[in-house]
C-alpha cells in the first residue's frame, strides 16, 4: 500500500502526552489518504462529533478507500503468486484428486471437504466453498456442480461413518470432519 492508503487511528486521552490524569476530555485522531479527522475535547462532545462523522459522505468515501486498497494488495498478491508458479486452489486440489485417484462424485465431495479444512484450515465448509474448490478445478462446471446434491451425499457418508460432526459443535451439513474411516477411504483410493 502507498502512503495515501495508509489507515492510522489513534484515541487517547487530550492529555496522553502530558501525563497528566483526567476523565472528562479526549481526543480521536484518523487519518485515511488525504482525509484527516482530529477530534479534542470533552469526552462527550467527542463522542457525539464522531458519530456525525461516521455518517457522512466523506467517512464512507474513507472506508471505500480502505477496501479497495484491500482488495488491489489482494489482487497484487494473487498476481505475484501466480508469476512465481505458485498454484491456484483450483489447480492444487486437481492436482490432488488425480495424485490420489479420486473421481467417483462421493469421494470428490469427501476430498474437497478433507481439502478445506486440512490445506486450507477452514472451520467449516457450507456447500458454496465445496462446490466453488470443486469447479474451480476445471473438470466440472459450475452448473455441473450445482446440480449435485452435497446435503444427500454429505448424510449417506455421515450414515457410512466417513463423516461426522465435531463434539459441541451444530448438527449441520457444513460443520462435518472426516472420521478415521473417511480418512482411510481417501487413503486406499490413493493406493
Amino acid at each position: 500500500m502507498t502512503a495515501n492508503n495508509n489507515l492510522i487511528l489513534y484515541c487517547l486521552p487530550d492529555n496522553y502526552m502530558s501525563g497528566e490524569e483526567s476523565d472528562s476530555m479526549g481526543r480521536i485522531y484518523i487519518k485515511v489518504g488525504s482525509e484527516e479527522i482530529d477530534l479534542t475535547g470533552e469526552l462527550g462532545e467527542v463522542s457525539d462529533s464522531f458519530s456525525k462523522i461516521l455518517k457522512t459522505d466523506t467517512w464512507q468515501s474513507a472506508l471505500s478507500k480502505i477496501r479497495r486498497s484491500r482488495d488491489a494488495a489482494i489482487e497484487q498478491a494473487t498476481e505475484r503468486a501466480r508469476m512465481a508458479g505458485i498454484p491456484e486452489r483450483g489447480a492444487s486440489f486437481k492436482q490432488l484428486l488425480g495424485a490420489c485417484n479420486v473421481d467417483k462424485t462421493s469421494d470428490v465431495i469427501l476430498a474437497s471437504i478433507h481439502y478445506l479444512r486440512n490445506v486450507e484450515r477452514e472451520r467449516d465448509t457450507p456447500p458454496r466453498e465445496i462446490r466453488r474448490l470443486i469447479s474451480q478445478t476445471g473438470e466440472w462446471t459450475e452448473d455441473e456442480v450445482e446440480k449435485w446434491n452435497l446435503s444427500l451425499y454429505i448424510n449417506r457418508m455421515i450414515e457410512g461413518e466417513m463423516l461426522s460432526y465435531p463434539p459441541g459443535s451444530p448438527k449441520k451439513n457444513r460443520f462435518v470432519v472426516l472420521t478415521d474411516g473417511g480418512l482411510d477411504h481417501l487413503e486406499d483410493l490413493s493406493m
